[in-house]
């Protein structure tokens, strides 16, 4: 398996730049040259230099300093939504595809969720609840978890019908260990390659949402209020708004290079594809 991995361009590509992204943003206090909430107004607004790499923003901090603590609140709200909407997920899915007399009312349900854009429920829940790091880690898990579910129902449906499963049942093996320890365990691949890209999804999502003042309050380093910071000084200074977008693009792509490396993988049918 580490071999059909290690042999997966995408798989290699994508997991160097999430690995980098992942040590700038532990690695951000030691990095940083200034405190990123520090107002310095002798210079705003300045250009990328020998101090300020990046330049400095309309308060005169430092934009380096920012996209690097800002990489770090986004990592960690993205992981937060993923194994929020990996838990939940997965117990909706499993119960509703393998609970046929609950199948139709879950789905149902779910589908009503899955009626409206992610980012517009997303925006609709962050707006009801406020602005804040956690409210913004409720709403994605809220627009995301329909879909992961959808993912793992369909994956149980197929898993739940195959010989092992029926010769654990024909043994007297319990609904619950039938459910985790049989089909669960072999439906984790297209789960870890759906929660790649919910990750992926998470990130660009809360830069939304914090640009339209619903996500994280400022001046918390964030992607997105980065962006919204620079956004009126984007003819004169576009320097603030650049470099996050930059990081977004990194970030994002090593996430779907990573999710396309573990589909490829994965899944027994693109392998046959491939000989």
């Amino acid at each position: 398996m580490l071999k059909r991995f290690m042999a997966n361009r995408s798989f290699v590509i994508g997991g160097a730049l999430f690995v980098l992204v992942l040590m700038v943003a532990l690695l951000a206090d030691v990095i940083a040259p200034f405190d990123p909430l520090r107002n310095n107004f002798r210079y705003r607004l300045g250009p990328p230099n020998a101090a300020h790499l990046l330049g400095t923003d309309s308060f005169g901090r430092d934009v380096f300093s920012r996209v690097l603590h800002g990489s770090r609140v986004s990592l960690v709200i993205g992981l937060l939504v993923v194994i929020l909407t990996g838990l939940f997920g997965t117990l909706i899915g499993a119960v509703s595809g393998y609970v046929r007399r609950l199948d139709n009312l879950i789905m149902r349900i779910m589908d009503g969720f899955m009626a409206f854009p992610p980012i517009l429920l997303a925006i609709a829940i962050g707006a009801v609840l406020g602005p804040s790091l956690l409210n913004a880690v409720i709403a994605l898990t809220v627009a995301y978890t329909p879909r992961t579910a959808r993912i793992v129902r369909a994956s149980v449906l197929v898993v739940r019908e195959s010989e092992y499963v029926e010769a654990a049942r024909a043994l007297g093996a319990g609904h619950i260990r039938i459910l985790f320890r049989h089909i669960l365990l072999n439906s984790l691949g297209p789960l870890l390659v759906q929660l790649t890209f919910i990750f992926a999804l998470a990130i660009l999502a809360e830069a939304v949402l914090s640009f339209i003042g619903v996500g994280p309050s400022p001046p918390t380093p964030t992607f997105g209020n980065i962006i919204a910071d620079g956004r009126n000084y984007i003819a004169e200074a576009p320097w603030i708004t650049i470099w996050p977008g930059i990081a977004i693009m990194v970030t994002v792509l090593g996430l779907n290079l990573l999710g396309d490396g573990l589909r490829d993988v994965l899944d027994p049918r693109l392998r046959a594809e491939a000989r």
